[in-house]
């Protein structure tokens, strides 16, 4: 599954309104580390069709990093109908972010 990129607030807010759930990865330019882990994420978003996803480089695109207060890449925010209700950020476990979503998209989907 490949994300989508997004460039600013405006994209972001679009996104955000039109998709009860939001997977945004963000990377950087060269970044080793976010390269690795973002098949990974590829993965997941694989199992969870419900989960719309997008992209955000931190390095090309700062003013929106710094709104959405990235310190420190790869980060990944999940939004469900436009709050953010999970984060996490440089080292994260894979599969503890993968069972904090299937979680969420449990309870989403029995609402």
């Amino acid at each position: 599954m490949t994300m989508d990129t997004v460039k600013t607030q405006d994209e972001y807010t679009q996104v955000l309104e039109r998709n009860a759930l939001v997977l945004t990865y963000i990377t950087g330019t060269n970044c080793g580390v976010c390269s690795s882990v973002k098949p990974k994420i590829e993965a997941i978003l694989a199992e969870y069709p419900e989960l719309h996803s997008v992209e955000i480089n931190s390095h090309e695109n700062q003013e929106l990093a710094a709104q959405l207060s990235i310190f420190s890449i790869p980060a990944v925010l999940i939004h469900l109908e436009g709050k953010e209700t999970i984060r996490e950020a440089r080292y994260f476990s894979i599969q503890e972010l993968e069972s904090r979503i299937d979680r969420l998209v449990g309870l989403y989907s029995r609402s």
